[in-house]
């Protein structure tokens, strides 16, 4: 298929990605996109950084606080933060409601944890 339409309705939709839960997904080794939804409080279990691969987050609603190289940065609507690859992160916490993607390139499994 040369093209998909996905639904966002849920908590968290794997647009494209190396293995989407659905058929509608991208399959795509180059590029890992996330829409997710946070309704109530969340974080990551601990730091962690990806090996080879670049992370954005782009928040649409709502705001989120991550801890990226041992700083605390704030990313409000309508902003959005990039992480290198071997940079150690951590979603802290969640202006919720909030609403956004995640993007990821390339799209392996590269994510090591630094800190629980």
């Amino acid at each position: 298929m040369s093209y998909s339409r996905i639904s966002l309705d849920g908590r968290l939709t794997v647009i494209a990605g190396p293995q989407p839960p659905s058929d509608d997904g991208f399959r795509s080794d180059r590029i890992q996109v996330l829409h997710w939804r946070v309704d109530e409080p969340f974080s990551d279990d601990g730091t962690h950084l990806h090996r080879t691969s670049d992370e954005v987050y782009v928040v649409i609603e709502g705001a989120i606080e991550l801890e990226v190289a041992g700083s605390r940065v704030t990313v409000a609507a309508g902003e959005a933060v990039t992480v290198g690859a071997g940079v150690s992160h951590a979603l802290v916490a969640v202006q919720y409601p909030a609403r956004g993607l995640t993007i990821r390139g390339p799209a392996v499994d590269d994510k090591v944890v630094t800190d629980r």
